[in-house]
């Protein structure tokens, strides 16, 4: 009877389960399963519509925002602003205007003169094209926007004797009078008259269309004799204006 009771409670000691063993995972293996998640989680947002890349605002551009700094000094493990006034950064210094658009209009107050600015470059012989509108003003395309740091040359029709057009007054203007340039942007670029000169017709002189210098403006017409039978003038007038800023 002894033995039947010590087999019964053996058979009531239930076995115990085997434990499961730990399973080593590599920290290699383990952070390419995370990188591989990450990645997941970029591609599935990545792939949407979003805006045109020319609608993204300019990351290059310089941060104007003031924001509050954390400094090393404090231990109190909150950053500085938190229930207190915030620090902020000193003001940014404020970058110099750069007109960047081309010139779409020509205003002369004093000569009435209100007309649209075309593109000009130049012919195979170096020659500046002329405006398609003979009543329009031709601005060089390859030298410095009106404003922009250099001289921006923009030309005009005198006309013909008694047959005046876009420039046939220019020689009129006396020092001081205002020249507005209106670029493409909207911005009204202001100029006042310095000095006036002539030069032979095919000659350039110095400087002219330079990217260098303060902000300047020539204006250039025909001037001097007049050939009746070519229907041609000598000299070139150019007409010196120096940057007033916005109008």
């Amino acid at each position: 009877m002894g033995s039947a009771v010590a087999d019964r409670a053996q058979a009531m000691v239930r076995p115990r389960p085997t434990p499961l063993k730990r399973v080593a995972v590599p920290t290699t293996l383990l952070g390419e399963i995370v990188l591989v998640a990450l990645l997941a989680v970029t591609v599935a947002t990545s792939w949407r519509d979003g805006f045109p890349t020319d609608q993204l605002p300019d990351l290059a551009a310089p941060v104007t925002a003031d924001l509050p700094q954390v400094t090393g000094n404090n231990l109190s493990g909150k950053p500085d602003w938190w229930g207190s006034k915030p620090v902020v950064n000193p003001a940014r210094a404020a970058q110099p205007y750069m007109p960047t658009a081309p010139p779409v209009q020509l205003l002369i107050p004093q000569l009435d003169v209100h007309r649209a600015v075309e593109m000009v470059g130049v012919d195979e012989s170096g020659t500046l094209q002329l405006p398609v509108n003979a009543w329009n003003a031709g601005w060089y395309r390859w030298g410095p926007v009106p404003g922009a740091p250099g001289d921006a040359v923009i030309e005009g029709h005198a006309g013909y004797p008694k047959q005046p057009m876009i420039f046939g007054g220019l020689a009129k203007l006396q020092p001081g009078a205002k020249i507005v340039v209106v670029l493409a942007d909207g911005t009204r670029q202001l100029f006042l008259v310095s000095s006036m000169t002539s030069v032979p017709a095919g000659t350039s002189p110095a400087g002219l269309g330079s990217f260098s210098g303060k902000p300047r403006l020539t204006l250039v017409t025909c001037t001097g004799h007049f050939d009746k039978k070519n229907y041609w003038y000598s000299d070139r007038l150019l007409l010196q204006a120096t940057y007033a800023g916005l109008a």
